[in-house]
């Protein structure tokens, strides 16, 4: 019944928001053409259609026909705010492929503004009166806590958020939870029989929070919670290693949880990889007269081939033969065993201010980054990205700390977020693997686009050496 009623009261409120966007929709047409019925009978028609589909459909894609107890006002406007662009495009694109000229696209921004701050208004409205009414003991919730000493915080938690509306019917626990918790709600030992509980008081919801999570006890009680309507919710210390990154993998009929700390957005990443061919593809035609007078600069002021060619570790171990232009004499490798008191950094790799194996215009190609131009190549075979730690011989991988092998998890780039930072000269070692994996851990394709950008900046500014 309690489930019925939610539906109804979320099916209320997208025909809410559906009756938020056309109004909007309509106030934008009054204040570009002082009418309401400016549109032609047929256009209003398709249009208004439109409005109403798309946004009851976004209002449940992006959830925002749910009341949530405990949600950040924050998350609040980012669905509003995707709703609205979204559903604003799609108007646009029909307004186009229908060729509604004459309506022009100066009242579909007007009415995607409105549509957001109407909409945004009344669900914070919403929000606030909610919470002040759980304040009041009204529209609460009543659960049971099944816990150890761990649930301790949630606990507390609860007993701060009045708003949320959650009130503690029973707590079935440890003598740990029951010494600093015992008085807050009736207090049951371990064994109790949960089955008979539920039959016999009004619970909403079930929550299991122990440090030592058991399989067979959570089972038990998501049984018992199935069998008669519950909502069983269980909190657990590995929940805090799987963030974002996880997702019910299906191998046949058998469900797997699948836990990645790598960019898991599978649309995401073949956008990465569409774009980066196309990009590669693009630059080395556009560049190749740049490709040609550098190549022929480095043959008539050094002896030897115009590319340096190198083993290099690409992702997850994976080795492949990386390219550039050469900016070092021939004998550059036996050369290094001589230098490498002079190193300045420290951790597996070597870098030395006046490195003497430079050649002339080596100093000008490093400084610019041009030197990277043919690993253009390497992405087009799929071996790089333009955006991504960068890729280390495997002598440097060998001298890895275990930690550190994380940043052969992504695709190594052209560029990364240490070769666009302004110490880039100067930091450590340590330093440099860290920011490898910070990039990791927050890839975005904006991310990338923010890098590239800084990349043009580096080249012009020529600060690299």
């Amino acid at each position: 019944m309690l489930r019925e009623k939610e539906k109804v009261v979320q099916n209320f409120l997208a025909i809410v928001d559906v009756i938020i966007a056309i109004v909007a929709f309509n106030i934008a047409l009054y204040i570009h053409f002082e009418r309401f019925d400016y549109l032609h009978d047929k256009d209003a028609v398709i249009l208004h259609f439109v409005i109403l589909t798309a946004w009851y459909v976004l209002s449940k894609v992006f959830r925002m026909n749910e009341i949530y107890r405990s949600r950040p006002y924050s998350v609040l406007m980012l669905n509003v705010f995707a709703t609205t662009i979204l559903g604003s495009a799609l108007v646009g694109l029909v307004e186009f492929v229908f060729e509604l000229y004459y309506i022009g696209f100066e009242p579909i921004i007007t009415f995607a503004g409105l549509a957001f701050l109407i909409a945004y208004a009344q669900k914070s409205f919403l929000y606030a009166y909610l919470k002040r009414a759980r304040k009041r003991g009204l529209n609460t919730r009543s659960i049971l806590i099944v816990g150890d000493k761990s649930a301790r915080i949630f606990i507390n938690q609860l007993l701060r958020h009045g708003e949320w509306g959650y009130k503690i019917a029973g707590i079935i626990g440890t003598k740990e939870l029951e010494e600093t918790h015992g008085a807050i709600a009736p207090f049951l030992p371990q064994d109790a029989d949960v089955d008979q509980i539920l039959a016999n008081k009004a619970i909403d919801e079930v929550i299991y929070i122990y440090e030592k999570a058991r399989m067979e006890d959570i089972m038990t009680l998501l049984g018992s919670c199935n069998e008669v309507g519950v909502v069983f919710r269980m909190s657990s210390p590995i929940f805090n290693v799987l963030s974002n990154k996880t997702h019910m993998h299906y191998f046949s009929t058998t469900p797997m949880l699948t836990i990645s700390n790598t960019p898991m957005d599978y649309l995401a990443l073949k956008v990465k990889a569409v774009f980066d061919f196309i990009v590669s593809l693009v630059t080395v035609s556009l560049l190749s007269p740049v490709y040609i007078g550098i190549a022929l600069i480095i043959k008539l002021t050094s002896k030897g081939p115009v590319f340096f060619k190198q083993k290099r570790v690409g992702i997850r171990g994976r080795k492949f033969w990386v390219y550039k232009f050469r900016t070092m004499v021939v004998n550059a490798e036996e050369l290094k065993e001589d230098l490498m008191k002079f190193n300045e950094m420290d951790g597996p790799t070597f870098k030395m201010k006046k490195d003497p194996r430079i050649t002339g215009i080596g100093h000008f190609l490093r400084r610019t980054s041009l030197d990277e131009l043919p690993q253009f190549f390497n992405v087009i075979m799929g071996d790089m990205a333009i955006v991504g730690p960068r890729p280390p011989v495997p002598a440097e991988v060998k001298d890895y700390e275990r930690w550190q092998l994380r940043r052969l998890s992504m695709k190594p780039g052209i560029t990364c977020s240490w070769q666009v930072s302004s110490a880039r000269n100067d930091i450590s070692f340590d330093d440099w693997m860290k920011m490898d994996l910070d990039y990791i851990d927050n890839w975005s394709l904006r991310l990338d686009f923010i890098i590239i950008l800084k990349t043009i900046r580096t080249m012009v500014r020529a600060d690299g050496r």
